[in-house]
C-alpha cells in the first residue's frame, strides 16, 4: 500500500481542515473584492476574518429584535457577530456604509469600549445590514454596511 508519509499526512488534514471551514477562514485579502452574496465583511488588523453571507449570518448568529427610535429592529447584535467572527480582542472599529439618505459613503469610528448589546445590525427589507444603536443619533446610523474594519 502507497501511502504518504507522516508531514505529508498532516500537511493534508490541515488543508482539509482549512478548505472545511465556514466564513471565519480567511478567504482573501482585505483589498480583493469579496464574492457576489456576501453582505459583510470583517477585517482585523490587515486580515479578512470573516466574509458573511445573509444566510451564513443568520445561521451562525443569533439575531435579535428591539425597538430602537420608534422603529422595530431585527438583526444580530454587533457583538455577536465580531465574536462569531473570531475578533476577541479588540479597541476600535470602522463599520462602513452609507449615510442617511445612502448618497455618501460614510465610516463610523466607533470605540470597544461604547458598543454594548444595544449595538444591532438590523437586516432591512432588501436584505442589507444597517448598524444601529440608542447610543447614536439615528444620523449616525450606517446604512446598507458592508464592511466592518477592526483594530486590535
Amino acid at each position: 500500500m502507497n501511502t504518504l508519509p507522516s508531514p505529508w499526512r498532516a500537511a493534508a488534514a490541515v488543508l482539509v481542515i482549512v478548505l472545511a471551514g465556514g466564513c471565519s477562514e480567511a478567504v482573501a485579502g482585505p483589498d480583493e473584492t469579496p464574492a457576489e452574496d456576501v453582505v459583510l465583511r470583517v477585517v482585523l488588523g490587515d486580515a479578512v476574518v470573516a466574509d458573511w453571507t445573509l444566510d451564513e449570518l443568520s445561521d451562525s448568529v443569533a439575531f435579535v429584535e428591539m425597538t430602537i427610535d420608534g422603529d422595530l429592529q431585527s438583526g444580530p447584535l454587533l457583538l455577536d457577530v465580531l465574536e462569531a467572527s473570531g475578533v476577541e480582542v479588540w479597541s476600535g472599529a470602522q463599520v462602513v456604509g452609507f449615510g442617511e439618505g445612502r448618497v455618501f459613503e460614510v465610516g463610523l469610528d466607533i470605540d470597544a469600549a461604547d458598543v454594548d448589546d444595544g449595538w444591532i445590525l438590523d437586516v432591512n427589507n432588501r436584505g442589507k445590514l444597517k448598524l444601529a444603536s440608542a447610543s447614536l443619533p439615528r444620523s449616525q446610523w450606517v446604512r446598507d454596511v458592508g464592511e466592518i474594519n477592526v483594530a486590535p
